[in-house]
């Protein structure tokens, strides 16, 4: 299930405003030991319409921003959520609210958008920092399939030939994005996506994200 916000965004945003959004989410998730030491279950998307300019974003009409999640429970609450308290901070308000249940996804593989950059760790040195993977490394597809699968087994579903792989139609001319968490350099990917599998899986991936950190905004999908 995905929840998409429709937000009042008056004031120029920092670029840097993944945090804020994140911490939103926390709050009108309520506190939850597994969700919070475990994987990511669910994804984030940044900011949508927004406009750069001197200094940070700009939001002329508004801003939209959705939330996805398998758990329908999850999803419930952030709506009490966000009815309880649509301040977001930095500005931001929540104006509207709409729950979006997933597409009837067929079997097979699927193509997707991204709606926040793939962002791919591998870590190969415990005492190094991990390398940030981009399309077209070696590695890069089969750590985005380990990812996923990692977190059907951990949801209790059926890991068995689900795959993700960067779509090789884009990778020449994929983006890549340097973001900041906090004070953390991320560099993720601006590429689409292909998710091979059942349509449950498929629908999973739509609802979870694909590679890491997508509870801090990285990897949904559309």
């Amino acid at each position: 299930m995905r929840l998409q916000l429709y937000l009042e965004a008056p004031e120029r945003v920092p670029f840097d405003y993944l945090p804020t959004l994140v911490g939103a989410f926390n709050r009108w998730a309520g506190h939850d030991a597994r969700r919070h030491d475990g994987l990511s279950l669910y994804s984030l998307a940044w900011l949508r319409g927004a406009r750069a300019g001197r200094g940070g974003l700009y939001f002329r009409e508004g801003a939209s921003w959705f939330i996805s999640a398998p758990d329908t429970e999850l999803i419930h609450q952030l709506v009490g959520g966000v009815v309880r308290e649509p301040e977001i901070g930095l500005g931001l308000r929540v104006r509207d609210v709409r729950m979006q249940n997933a597409p009837a996804f067929a079997a097979g593989e699927q193509p997707f958008r991204v709606a926040s950059p793939v962002f791919v760790k591998h870590e190969v040195d415990r005492d190094k920092p991990a390398d940030h993977l981009l399309p077209g490394h070696e590695l890069a597809d089969e750590l985005l399939t380990a990812t996923l699968r990692h977190k059907l087994r951990q949801a209790g579903r059926d890991e068995a030939g689900a795959t993700v792989r960067f779509d090789p139609a884009f990778i020449a001319t994929a983006k890549s994005k340097l973001f900041r968490y906090k004070q953390v350099q991320c560099r993720g990917s601006i590429c689409p996506v292909l998710v091979s599998g059942t349509s449950e899986q498929i629908q999973f991936a739509w609802e979870v994200g694909v590679g890491h950190s997508t509870g801090i905004g990285c990897g949904a999908l559309m």
